[in-house]
């Protein structure tokens, strides 16, 4: 070995550590001037400030292979801009829950304020930070491979067959009908199939049309030739991603870098404290057992909470419903990610990770029967789940099914007069509604607990979507269509926006956060999920 030669022995663990550039960086640099010696294992990332690093940069960076993350910032009460520091601890605290979740450990994310001439104190942080790693041992995550450049996995033109878009006549019921199109002139349903039958395939695959769409599926109610679009767009986005286009992504693409990892074989996940005072089972002890599919709601508790919504609630509730019905669910200690949004996004290839993961678990459990609150895992597992994984058997229902089934059979009694004479109006989700065919039975339940039901001027199979699709599409024109369709529940005089998807209750609490266009009381409603709701009506529950 040539003297002064590095030497990074295979066992050590890697370190990635966001610096800020005028104080942590500038610290590990006078480490370096100084000649203080620590562990040649890290990899710096300088940024302009510590508050500048998302929970999505830690996450990719464990993707990526790394072991550990340190996020080094100034001390507290010198921030170079003022207050950057705080709120990258509080990133760096919500991103221990999210590790805490997925079995990592928050042991592999700490964060270290260090002045300019402390090179000493970045050193010594970064042996301590090694030796815990090395204790932990190497990171579960098997390094996740980079897209692949190349052609869609279908061509377009095989796409378009299967999906009747060779079908389109131009007849514009679609972007006449379309929630994006009213607010994006540039964005047409019709626009891409014309494209597409023009042969126009660069211009599909690198622009952002097929990210705009919501999939929603308010065009193929108008179309009358049954255009697919939806499904076109879900195929057509495998390629793009390909192509290392994936639009604008929610939360910087945290949300996605979770459900990946939640792909990953060696996962001791810590997914169920939620549940303490259910009553609960891990395993099927009869056919005629129920599982309760809780899916992501642990981790956008954590992710969302700045907004004040409750996932949580939605799944605790829940619980407390079928408690109260006679049924001890089962719920699973490493369940994954449905993968909905992965594969609305393009990573076909995970979502059968994980939709494979998710049927060994339901094997083993014992189970033939799932119940969720979440439409769009209600439309994954009763719909793809069956095209990728070998033997499917399982029933599926939504939680608003079940009830309302009880309530026809006279198993269940709910308390007439919970809402008695409470003017409500109702979300319909789009994975339950337009996808599935469900508009009556949440309707039912409000209608037994006493609601006066106050549809909006779009409702049933004419919904307005809840403005974001698979956190790809977040932005100005989904906060737009939120408010709109804020401003048409608050138009119907009901007191409480009732929704039946964790997800339209995240999407609306977020556009009422923070600054609002106008006067703010044309929007705001109290929303509150059907889980909620019905829960009270048996006797328990928790308002969410």
């Amino acid at each position: 070995m040539k003297a002064g030669q590095v030497v990074i022995e295979l066992n050590e663990p890697r370190i990635v550590a966001f610096t800020c550039n005028w104080c942590a960086y500038a610290g590990a640099d006078y480490a370096g001037v100084s000649r203080i010696s620590y562990p040649p294992n890290v990899r710096l990332i300088r940024v302009m400030c510590s508050g500048r690093v998302e929970p999505s940069f830690i996450l990719r960076a464990l993707e990526k292979g790394a072991d550990g993350v340190m996020v080094g910032g100034c001390h507290e009460a010198d921030c170079h801009y003022v207050s950057g520091n705080k709120k990258a601890l509080e990133k760096v605290e919500e991103t221990k829950k999210l590790l805490d979740l997925l079995g990592l450990g928050e042991e592999r994310v700490r964060v270290k304020w260090i002045n300019a001439n402390e090179g000493e104190a970045f050193a010594n942080e970064i042996k301590d930070f090694t030796e815990t790693l090395k204790k932990l041992g190497p990171s579960p995550i098997s390094l996740v491979k980079e897209p692949k450049e190349g052609s869609p996995k279908k061509d377009l033109g095989q796409i378009a067959g299967e999906t009747d878009a060779l079908l389109c006549v131009e007849c514009g019921k679609c972007t006449a009908s379309c929630p994006v199109s009213r607010r994006k002139p540039d964005f047409s349903p019709r626009l891409v199939v014309e494209e597409l039958l023009e042969k126009l395939y660069p211009q599909i695959e690198t622009s952002k049309e097929l990210w705009d769409c919501l999939t929603c599926k308010t065009c193929e109610e108008r179309c009358p030739y049954g255009v697919r679009f939806s499904e076109f767009v879900k195929e057509a986005r495998v390629g793009i991603k390909e192509l290392s286009n994936d639009g604008n992504p929610t939360r910087s693409g945290q949300i996605f870098s979770w459900m990946r990892i939640m792909s990953q074989d060696s996962l001791d996940q810590k997914r169920l404290g939620w549940a303490e005072g259910l009553a609960y089972k891990e395993v099927s002890s009869s056919p005629d057992d129920w599982l309760f599919f809780v899916g992501c709601l642990p981790h956008f508790e954590v992710s969302h909470s700045p907004i004040e919504a409750t996932p949580l609630s939605i799944a605790r509730n829940s619980i407390s419903i079928l408690n109260k019905m006679g049924i001890d669910p089962v719920l699973l200690p490493d369940e994954r990610c449905c993968g909905h949004d992965l594969l609305f996004a393009g990573e076909a290839d995970t979502f059968i990770k994980l939709a494979n993961k998710n049927w060994q678990a339901f094997k083993e459990a014992g189970v033939k029967h799932i119940v969720t609150a979440c439409p769009e895992g209600y439309y994954t597992l009763a719909r793809e789940y069956p095209k990728v994984v070998d033997g499917w058997d399982i029933e599926v229902k939504h939680i608003t099914e079940v009830v309302a089934e009880a309530l026809d059979s006279g198993s269940v009694e709910l308390d007439g007069d919970l809402l008695k004479e409470t003017k409500v109006t109702f979300q319909d989700p789009c994975r339950l509604g337009r996808y599935m065919g469900i508009y009556e039975a949440p309707r039912k339940l409000l209608h037994a607990i006493g609601a006066d039901l106050q549809e909006m001027e779009h409702y049933g199979s004419g919904s307005i979507c809840c403005g974001v699709s698979s956190w790809v599409n977040c932005g100005v024109t989904a906060k737009n269509i939120q408010l709109s369709r804020l401003g048409e529940a608050k138009k119907t005089g009901a007191s409480v926006l009732v929704t039946a998807c964790p997800k339209c209750q995240i999407h609306f609490k977020c556009a009422l956060h923070g600054k609002l266009p106008g006067d703010k009381e044309n929007f705001e409603i109290p929303i509150e999920d059907i889980t909620s709701l019905v829960a009270r009506a048996l006797g328990g529950g928790e308002n969410g």
